[in-house]
């Protein structure tokens, strides 16, 4: 199926984003606007958030005031700095197998209602389908681009060279790199890959 801003506003929420479970990392497949993706990537930075929660746990993870919340330090920080104040997660499930979820997000605080909360639920069951299609089955389906992060994995791998350490040490310098630059991993990655930046040796993160 394919997804729309009519999705978004029948559930009453500002932004969504898919993501696929892929050797066990989630890769954003669809975002229904450029903020919505700049979030995700948030959640990919700090490795925690929502939509890793529901993969993790295979149950919906809702938040309906993220600045009451201590449960993600570093992504609530930076959600709230975008103004995203409430978000909420649904696992895709295959039978008992994780493969995915539908983050939905708002501006304003509040928990979501009913009808919506069983719409979404719908929502995140019927997109099965869509997230087991192979990119090059149908030019129609939202997947039908690359991977969001494929340039971050290229960079890490790169990063791993370069420093001699292991690819998890890799990411985690990618990811405070691109924290202490206030950069999205994306942008940072493609820098790396395009040769036009290389992390210092000494950098180091807390």
């Amino acid at each position: 199926m394919r997804l729309t801003d009519d999705h978004v506003a029948l559930l009453g929420v500002d932004g969504m984003t898919v993501s696929a479970t892929t050797s066990g990392a989630a890769e954003l497949a669809w975002s229904s606007d450029e903020a919505s993706a700049r979030l995700d990537d948030e959640q990919f930075t700090f490795g925690e958030g929502p939509v890793v929660d529901a993969i993790d746990t295979g149950a919906p993870v809702l938040c309906s005031a993220l600045d009451v919340t201590a449960r993600w330090p570093g992504f609530t920080a930076a959600a709230l700095k975008r103004d995203v104040h409430a978000v909420f997660a649904f696992p895709v499930m295959l039978g008992a197998i994780t493969i995915g979820a539908l983050m939905c997000h708002r501006r304003a605080a509040g928990s979501m209602n009913n009808a919506a909360m069983t719409k979404a639920l719908a929502l995140a069951d019927s997109l099965t389908p869509a997230l087991l299609t192979s990119p090059d089955d149908s030019a129609e389906e939202v997947w039908s681009q690359q991977l969001h992060r494929a340039e971050v994995h290229q960079a890490t791998g790169m990063i791993s060279v370069f420093l001699d350490v292991s690819l998890a040490e890799a990411l985690s310098r990618l990811r405070a790199y691109s924290l202490s630059q206030d950069r999205p991993i994306a942008e940072v990655a493609r820098d790396i890959v395009a040769r036009r930046l290389r992390l210092p040796r000494d950098f180091r993160y807390s």
